[in-house]
């Protein structure tokens, strides 16, 4: 049974949780003047045993704080505390480690920033 808060398929967030669940991390680190970086994934064409696989793979590299859900059928999006740098490292750290190849756009929020502008410059 579908539920607002968890996907059926995969157990990762559903965007409605993280929209809400995300303005929360958002504010705390705005508060903190603490970075925030967003890392889009795209899972075009994967089957959903591997699609599974991959909302694993990507749970078990989360630390706290962090924030990662199934926004479209075959699109994640994931939500680091820091800056641009260390999502690009992540990135790196995942290429290498998930197959098959997945595709990754990131960015970081600028102060103030809406986190919809943010998402439209990945692509969400």
């Amino acid at each position: 049974m579908s539920d607002l808060i968890h996907d059926d398929l995969t157990g990762l967030m559903t965007p409605f949780f993280f929209y809400e669940s995300a303005n929360r991390v958002i504010s705390w680190a705005r508060r903190r003047n603490q970075p925030i970086s967003l890392i889009s994934i795209n899972l075009e064409g994967i089957s959903n045993d591997d699609l599974v696989r991959c909302a694993r793979e990507l749970s078990n590299e989360l630390r706290g704080g962090d924030l990662l859900a199934r926004m479209a059928e075959e699109k994640f999006i994931l939500l680091l505390l820091g800056n641009l740098t260390g999502a690009n490292q992540l990135i790196f750290r995942l290429s290498n480690r998930i197959k098959p190849k997945l595709h990754f756009q990131s960015t970081e929020l600028v102060t103030e920033e809406f986190l919809a502008t943010a998402l439209s410059r990945i692509n969400i």
